[in-house]
Order: C-alpha cells, then sequence, then structure tokens
C-alpha cells in the first residue's frame, strides 16, 4: 500500500529516552524494587509529532504511541522483561532526546501487513503541519 508522506517527525536518541525512563521509573516506584536492566527499548525508532492542533506524540516504529495528557506527559512505550508497556515521561525528558534528525512517518513506521499501515494512516490523518512538537 503507498503512504502518503509529508507528516515529519523529530527522531528521539533511543539512549536518552531510555535513561530518562528508568529514572522516572526509579523515582515512581520509589518504595518497590526496581532493576533498571529490566526496562529496555522499545520499538525504534521512537519519534516525536504534533497532532490534533499542536498536541505532543511519541510514536515508536510500530506506529504505536501515545499524546501528551495533562501535566506535560506522555506515556512513552518500552519493554520490561520481553512485555511492552508504557512510562510516562515529561515532556521536558521527551525533549531531552530530541535529535536535529527528522523522520517521516512514511519511513519511520515499519511496513509489513495492513495492521503496521492502520497505525500510520491513523497518525497521519492527526498530524498537524501548522505545529512542532514542544
Amino acid at each position: 500500500m503507498e503512504r502518503p508522506t509529508g507528516a515529519v517527525a523529530i527522531k528521539l536518541d533511543a539512549d536518552i529516552l531510555l535513561n530518562r525512563a528508568r529514572a522516572a521509573e526509579a523515582a515512581r516506584l520509589e518504595d518497590e524494587v526496581f532493576d533498571p536492566a529490566t526496562l529496555t527499548h522499545g520499538p525504534g525508532p521512537q519519534m516525536l509529532i504534533a497532532v490534533d492542533r499542536g498536541v505532543a506524540a511519541v510514536i515508536n516504529g510500530e506506529g504505536v504511541g501515545e499524546v501528551e495528557q495533562d501535566f506535560d506527559r506522555i506515556d512513552v512505550w518500552f519493554t520490561r522483561s520481553g512485555m511492552w508497556e508504557t512510562v510516562p515521561l515529561s515532556l521536558a525528558d521527551i525533549n531531552a532526546a530530541a535529535t536535529e534528525e527528522t523522520i517521516d512517518l512514511a519511513d519511520g513506521i515499519r511496513r509489513f501487513g495492513d495492521r503496521l499501515d492502520m497505525n500510520f494512516f491513523r497518525w497521519f490523518g492527526r498530524y498537524d503541519r501548522d505545529h512542532r512538537p514542544a
């Protein structure tokens, strides 16, 4: 299936993002035992885009992502012990991982079957060309 182009995202540095997520989880789970090694990269690349009139969203290479919620946070997908789960990160943490590199969603979301194409079109339809993520 041919994908339209033009939904440009900012690539996030995977290692910086993971380190920020590990620190956020350690703080959130302060009374529990948290082994940072159990939290690993989610499907790459992780990309930051603007949707819905300037709302920030982070989307991964599977086309799975979340939009900014109250309190300037986005739930970002990672892998913990082989399973996907989200870690709430502040926009400051996400912006710290922002690179100078951009990527079109058509290239950033991998191609393999209808599910990935549907994920792409879902985000492409919400993309906001007039705003850049915070």
